[in-house]
């Protein structure tokens, strides 16, 4: 027990020990000592003595309050809860104690919570992200006498920021997501209107005009071994030709620097938006959340180059040192810089270097200049969808003048493997040539963590075992462990084997390592919205509208997420109408219109999207809804087409789920089913709990559009209780896919059972 007396008592129901988990740290890492006991079932007169003695000499109670502890009307953490409000009876009115926390929707009117808990001012804090203001606030509240609580009159309510948008010419989408600021990032701290501090009441304020709320004075907690290397500026003459290889300098010391595991480093990803900023070095060592800032400069001119590099303290934008490396333009000296620059960077941030590691930094990939040149160019177009091939011909090159270039076999292994994997070329033929890429840089260099994660690659995405996978993944965490490339595709890996716990952990690091990597904080969204955790979800997407504010993505899911909760659609229509001429005419706003144009059902405005000579099932659908069966047929994939492609791919699911929607609808009832179970047995050979229910979806798609509507219910009622089935009811009440199972009243009971929009894990 503390001797300190500034200790705080955290309480929760057994459900909810991963959300009071990220509470608890989320303290403990700016300082405040939590009691938060993780034995309560061990129970005993022993342990229970301890708890109540806690109670009694905590500083603070936070007691985390959620529809499991509105279920739960019996439980310890109602003892707990009890003696907590007992113990305000003794002490005056101006005493901070109670500081209940809400971590889902549940009101506090309707809480089944001690009325001391209700006069107290309460704290949302959805699936317990603690904000910065909420550990300001504890913090405070700790370290001496209470201030004045908050009120109405002084925090500018989210409408008021949508209104100052709106007078300055922003899109209003925008004043929503400067609303989510105040609201949301900065706090999610919500104010219950009327309600008391836990400090001494406030003196009445005159009413004024409304001003944007401040940002409590807190210093989040920053890592004293973390670094951004921003991109490199490229100074060469040439610089159109040679920007490859700055860009490649600058990935590769980031690599480096990785291999060093004290050290928390910011990926390419997320340092790339600062590429010819004009943002101060402690803003960008803010909005990463590092301590230091390496900038740097590559100049190639002829068979020499020169790199520099300046490391800085982002707190106060000092500059502890520069170091300027002039060498030979030759594989070993720019290898060497790489390495001097990381151990430059280790010793500044007192990280030491293990001999293991001290390899790593002094590895010397190839010794020849224009294969490592090759290998560059491929590298800076990795993108199997869209540049595969031109990338696979650069590594090929590469490797043809250096045949024991063990990276650049790695990195075309992983080429073959995405191709593959998108259903591009999803043949036997493409898998053997991974295969082979794959195997032979694990013989050229078995313990590289590039190789490494690779063969991880290679099995997760050429063959779903992710038992194998999983063991190449947490291998590279072992010697990167805090990179967030790595702790994020590891969360997808548990997200896939139905690990959800896992899963979230993983991603919520992945998060927390890098808070502007806008894949990261996706792949957390939507992991969190296939658990239909969807307050949870919002919130991030909430940050996501505000870290990436050029992206619509943002602000949209924000809006959607208010129609899967209560099936209202006057939050997404408000986001259409808010955008300026040039956002909606853009790519992603006609996505996100058409996707919307579907869920609600929307006939006229899909009509107005779509292309002329769009075809698919959607555009299959939407005549059919018409009345227009014969021009629904016309819209269909051509089903020789797709079974010529079949016959080359016949292990490709998705062909044969596109297959059999096409037959299904052309009233091939046996043909259609034949091909929407073949997917299923090829799903079955390597069990996917993301992807895996989309193919149990569709067969219930032909089961309804085939006119067998027992079978379709059936397998909807299992999918709507089923993680990462994507079915939400109140989509499901308005898109025109389900339309053959409207009125049936078993259907529609079905969509009105609250339980299959509850959260499934």
């Amino acid at each position: 027990m503390s001797k300190s007396g500034k200790a705080v008592f955290l309480s929760y129901a057994s459900q909810d020990a991963e959300a009071a988990k990220r509470i608890c740290e989320s303290l403990r890492a700016a300082g405040v000592e939590v009691w938060f006991d993780q034995d309560a079932l061990v129970g005993g007169d022993a342990w229970d003595q301890k708890i109540r003695g806690q109670i009694g000499a905590c500083a603070l109670f936070i007691p985390v309050v959620s529809a499991a502890t509105q279920e739960r009307l019996e439980g310890y953490f109602r003892i707990e809860w009890k003696l907590a409000a007992e113990r305000t009876h003794a002490m005056a009115a101006a005493r901070p104690f109670l500081l209940p926390v809400v971590i889902d929707t549940t009101r506090d009117a309707e809480a089944h919570v001690p009325t001391e808990f209700r006069t107290v001012q309460w704290t949302k804090l959805p699936g317990g992200e603690a904000s910065v203001a909420f550990v300001a606030r504890v913090q405070k509240l700790l370290g001496g006498p209470s201030a004045p609580p908050a009120t109405a009159a002084s925090v500018a309510p989210p409408a008021t920021t949508v209104a100052t948008a709106a007078r300055t010419g922003l899109p209003h989408w925008v004043g929503i997501a400067l609303g989510v600021v105040v609201v949301a990032l900065i706090g999610l701290f919500v104010m219950r209107p009327g309600a008391k501090d836990v400090g001494p009441a406030a003196k009445p304020v005159p009413e004024t005009k409304p001003s944007p709320v401040a940002a409590p004075a807190a210093v989040p907690v920053v890592n004293e071994k973390s670094i951004a290397v921003l991109p490199f500026d490229n100074l060469s003459d040439d610089k159109e030709n040679t920007a490859f290889f700055s860009d490649g300098m600058h990935e590769d010391i980031l690599t480096t620097l990785a291999n060093i595991p004290e050290l928390r480093v910011i990926s390419r990803t997320s340092v790339q938006e600062y590429r010819g900023t004009t943002k101060k070095i402690p803003q960008i060592g803010r909005e990463l959340s590092v301590a230091y800032i390496l900038e740097g400069s590559v100049r190639r001119a002829g068979n020499q180059v020169r790199i520099t590099g300046q490391l800085i303290r982002a707190a106060n934008d000092e500059h502890l040192w520069a170091k300027s490396y002039d060498r030979e333009l030759t594989p070993k000296e720019v290898f060497s810089i790489q390495a001097a620059l990381a151990t430059e960077i280790a010793s500044a941030l007192k990280a030491v270097l293990s001999p293991e590691t001290k390899k790593l930094l002094e590895r010397r990939p190839t010794d020849n200049l224009a294969a490592y040149d090759l290998y560059l160019k491929a590298r800076q177009i990795w993108d199997a969808r869209g540049n595969a091939e031109q990338q696979e011909s650069r590594l090929r090159a590469a490797l043809e003048l250096d045949p024991g270039f063990a990276v650049a076999w790695a990195q075309l292994g992983r080429v073959h493997a995405s191709i593959y994997s998108t259903a591009r070329d999803r043949t036997a033929g493409r898998l053997a040539q991974a295969k082979a890429a794959v195997d032979t840089a694990v013989r050229l260099a078995p313990d590289l963590p590039e190789v490494i994660f690779a063969v991880g690659h290679y099995y997760y995405y050429g063959f779903r075992d992710f038992a194998r996978a999983a063991e190449q993944f947490e291998r590279v965490a072992r010697l990167q462990p805090k990179s967030a490339d790595v702790t994020s595709m590891l969360g997808a890996l548990y997200r896939r084997t139905g690990r959800w716990a896992e899963a979230m952990a993983a991603m919520r690091k992945s998060v927390e390592l890098e808070p502007g990597n806008y894949l990261a904080s996706t792949r957390l969204a939507h992991l969190l919205e296939g658990g239909r955790r969807y307050g949870e979800s919002r919130a991030v997407w909430q940050r996501i509208a505000v870290q990436f504010p050029d992206r619509l993505s943002g602000p949209f899911n924000v809006a959607l997420h208010s129609f899967w909760t209560s099936g209202s659609p006057a939050a997404v229509d408000t986001f259409f109408a808010g955008l300026t001429a040039t956002q909606a005419g853009s790519a992603p706003a006609l996505g996100h219109k058409k996707r919307w144009a579907l869920m609600s059902g929307n006939l006229a405005e899909l009509l107005r999207l779509e292309a002329p000579d769009e075809r698919g099932i959607t555009a299959a659908i939407l005549r059919f809804a018409q009345g227009d069966p014969a021009g629904a047929r016309a819209r269909l994939e051509d089903p020789v087409q797709l079974r010529s492609r079949l016959e080359r791919e016949p292990a490709n699911e998705n062909l044969w789920q596109r297959l059999s929607k096409a037959e299904a609808m052309l009233g091939h009832a046996d043909e259609a089913l034949r091909c929407a179970r073949k997917a299923i047995e090829l799903a079955a050979l390597s069990p996917d709990t993301r992807s895996g229910p989309g193919v149990n979806a569709n067969l219930a798609f032909v089961h309804a559009w085939t006119g067998d509507k027992n079978s379709a219910i059936a397998e909807y009622a299992r999918l709507l209780r089923t993680p990462y089935s994507e079915l939400n009811v109140y989509e499901m009440k308005r898109d025109p896919t389900y339309a053959p199972l409207r009125g049936d009243p078993r259907f529609e009971a079905l969509l009105n059972d609250p339980k299959n929009n509850a959260p499934l894990f």
